[in-house]
């Protein structure tokens, strides 16, 4: 599992924090962590039935009644002819949505996996659309490539990662789906159809993002980098001087995001930028942070009337003016980090410039409402771009990721945050949750959302690819 939850970088104040939270032990009354509700496995195998499908968070799950892995493009073409029922593809699971459950037919793109050529002149290469993105970065630098950005967890594979338009942070930078300059897409009646902006455009546009509602992608050409080396700096600072200075600070650096902290005026900045020969690493990650912040939390929050600022005064003490960790080495290996806390995520990226405006209310929300949560808030800039169902289609986005923890309900705090988004014309991540259909959506992608629609009843007219989920984000009621 990958990602690090990056908010303590220096270890004499992580041991503060950590004698802080044994404070739990001893202060935390019945009742004061939240119940738990939903189980991390919500269903059990029953030995000789059907083996469950159940994704990375525990809130997705189906029961196929077959499961297929083509080993080549003439495979998947066929199996997706004669496939039953809905068909859906599955990668790593690690969306929290409803995109991959059918109770009919799943086919997996494990097996689709590789580097499949590559062009040293334009620095492109072919890749196989099941590649796992930790896969994929060695691949890369074998042949003096790298992806230009990438998300700060890399098992998803390429094809999901494309189809639900996962992205990092960078001024500069656009989604993974902006990087997809070719692709090839084996449609449910059996066809293989190659695309780009000069062959099939429109059928390119709607592939490049289309939460697998056209069919599977087995191949992608990406547009990439020169191999290359970063330095990322982590540090602990106020949120609203962040928050005021966030334009500058994104033009100061390659990539730059933070995560803002719920009940305190506090959050961890995340700085990249190319390495230098002099850079060296520093201090070490704490891939647990965010079981000692719950810990911390559940040990404070409950003080009648000062719990708020008794939590905000331990992580002052433990965090204000800590030192900085600082991370060093190739492009693939510093963006992703380690991920070893489970949570469900809801995220909506709004128009840059009300970025700052949408996180400050969510936070005085949190605050004001007494919401239970101390779960870091990310904060990142994404650049435009002209997929037709890209989060970033037409406008900069500010993508602000709300979690809770996995073995928590999820649904009353995200109700009542979701709303905020939808103030500021929010577009909901493909692969996170959120509770928006046809009519909604459709307002939010005024310039392609019946082109996209065309499409997809030209390569789909029986609706094979869609569940329950997509039936309801594209208004489908047959």
């Amino acid at each position: 599992m990958k990602k690090s939850t990056r908010y303590f970088p220096s270890n004499p104040r992580r041991t503060f924090l950590r004698s802080a939270a044994a404070l739990t032990a001893m202060t935390l009354l019945p009742g004061c962590d939240q119940t738990k509700s939903d189980p991390q496995s919500p269903v059990v195998f029953t030995p000789g039935k059907p083996l469950p499908w159940i994704n990375w968070a525990g809130n997705q799950t189906c029961t196929p009644t077959a499961r297929l892995a083509p080993a080549s493009e003439d495979q998947l073409v066929s199996m997706l002819k004669n496939a039953k029922g809905i068909v859906r593809a599955v990668g790593a699971s690690h969306s929290f949505s409803g995109v991959v459950p059918s109770n009919d037919t799943l086919i997996s793109t494990d097996l689709l996996s590789g580097v499949i050529s590559h062009d040293a002149a334009s620095v492109q290469a072919d890749i196989w659309a099941g590649t796992r993105m930790h896969a994929l970065g060695p691949m890369l630098a074998a042949i003096d490539q790298a992806l230009p950005n990438q998300p700060d967890m890399d098992y998803p594979a390429m094809g999901g990662a494309i189809a639900c338009c996962a992205h990092a942070t960078g001024k500069d930078f656009g989604s993974m789906s902006s990087y997809v300059v070719g692709l090839t897409l084996a449609t449910p009646s059996g066809e293989l159809i190659e695309c780009s902006r000069s062959q099939h455009p429109e059928i390119f546009q709607a592939a490049r993002t289309s939460i697998g509602a056209l069919g599977v992608i087995s191949r992608l050409k990406l547009q990439n980098h020169r191999a290359f080396r970063l330095v990322e700096t982590n540090r602990v600072e106020k949120t609203d001087d962040v928050l005021d200075a966030f334009a500058e600070r994104c033009a100061q650096h390659r990539h730059f995001e933070f995560l803002a902290l719920p009940h305190t005026s506090l959050c961890a900045s995340v700085t990249t930028d190319i390495a230098s020969d002099t850079d060296q690493p520093s201090g070490e990650e704490d891939n647990n942070a965010a079981h000692t912040l719950r810990k911390v939390y559940n040990a404070l929050s409950w003080l009648p009337g000062i719990g708020d600022a008794a939590y905000e005064k331990v992580l002052t003490m433990a965090l204000g003016g800590a030192g900085k960790e600082i991370r060093v080495g190739p492009s693939y290996e510093v963006f992703p980090h380690v991920r070893v806390v489970r949570f469900r995520e809801m995220e909506y990226t709004v128009p840059a410039e009300h970025g700052p405006a949408c996180l400050r209310e969510i936070l005085h929300t949190i605050r004001s409402k007494k919401i239970p949560v101390c779960f870091p808030l990310e904060f990142r800039l994404v650049k435009a771009d002209d997929i037709w169902l890209s989060m970033f289609e037409g406008r900069d986005g500010v993508a602000i990721s709300v979690h809770q923890f996995g073995d928590l309900d999820y649904k009353p705090y995200f109700a009542q945050i979701e709303p905020i988004f939808w103030k500021y014309q929010g577009r909901p991540h493909w692969g996170k949750i959120h509770t928006l259909g046809a009519q909604q959506l459709a307002a939010l992608y005024p310039h392609h959302w019946q082109d996209f629609q065309e499409v997809r009843r030209q390569l789909d007219p029986e609706g094979r690819m869609l569940n329950d989920h997509l039936k309801n984000l594209f208004g489908v009621t047959s």
